[in-house]
């Protein structure tokens, strides 16, 4: 065991379904997540949300979802299955736009690398043409409908929580941004009994200390991809990305080597700690 666990998930695909145009490593199989909670639940972990593992005994996994994409809702009989309360972090403006969201978009229609944070998400979908949003207006890559969020949110054990209005991460130049970014994505939110506005996840999973701190001026807690477990107590929830297992090896394994980077990480900045205070003695 590695004490509490929060896992981060993008997309589920049901046996059967078509091959995805885009991002394939984000998807992943009932089966696969059943076996893996399975598992955790037969190693004593309970399922929690992040706010809630001070009230547990032993062990936490919380699951959460990034985004908002539609094929989301095949979660919920696993849910159901294992008593899984989980999160959905919701970017606001491909719901109620009804468009695919634009990663997709260009690794299915573009060429060269995707400008994770150098472009303006806004131009982006400016830019994107009618052909591009049909190719993926499906059920395997679009997001939830406002109608059909609704209706998902309204099972118990679904939380939606702000992701960003357009995603943009919040870094650079587009700092500035952030309250525009994050007014929109609440206001969007406030429509939804049950969402979790003192919960935010980095869009990209992207962050700087400037706007760590500016975040946790306005949030109880904040979500990163970075990796290894978290503490009851923790304003920052380092969560651990899970990926389709073809792509990533079995999900355990994606676990275990979430906790092994992030140590390798902490030995390297401690080390680099050590030396500089060994050069300014010399």
């Amino acid at each position: 065991m590695h004490g509490h666990l929060c896992l981060a998930i993008h997309c589920i695909r049901r046996e059967g379904s078509p091959e995805p145009h885009a991002h394939r490593e984000l998807f992943i199989g009932i089966p696969e997540l059943e076996a893996l909670f399975a598992s955790l639940r037969d190693e004593g972990y309970r399922f929690a949300l992040p706010g809630e593992a001070a009230e547990k005994n032993g062990p936490v996994c919380s699951v959460t979802f990034d985004d908002g994409y539609y094929n989301n809702r095949h979660f919920l009989e696993t849910a159901e299955k294992y008593s899984i309360p989980f999160i959905l972090f919701v970017t606001s403006y491909n719901v109620m736009r009804r468009i695919p969201f634009m990663w997709d978009v260009w690794e299915a229609t573009r060429v060269g690398r995707w400008p994770l944070s150098s472009a303006s998400y806004k131009k982006l979908y400016e830019s994107m043409s009618p052909d591009e949003r049909d190719l993926l207006s499906n059920d395997t890559h679009r997001p939830f409908a406002p109608e059909e969020l609704e209706t998902f949110a309204a099972h118990p054990l679904v939380h939606l929580a702000p992701h960003g209005h357009m995603h943009q991460p919040m870094v650079g130049k587009y700092l500035e941004g952030m309250d525009r970014e994050i007014g929109e994505n609440l206001s969007f939110l406030s429509g939804f009994k049950n969402a979790l506005t003192d919960d935010f996840s980095l869009p990209c999973g992207l962050h700087t200390r400037r706007l760590t701190r500016k975040l946790l001026a306005r949030f109880r807690r904040i979500y990163t991809i970075d990796g290894g477990g978290f503490s009851p107590q923790d304003r920052v929830i380092n969560r651990i990305s899970l990926i389709n297992p073809d792509v990533g090896g079995p999900l355990r394994g994606q676990i275990q080597q979430a906790f092994s980077v992030k140590a390798r990480l902490l030995r390297k900045a401690i080390n680099i700690r050590y030396s500089n205070r060994l050069l300014y003695r010399i």
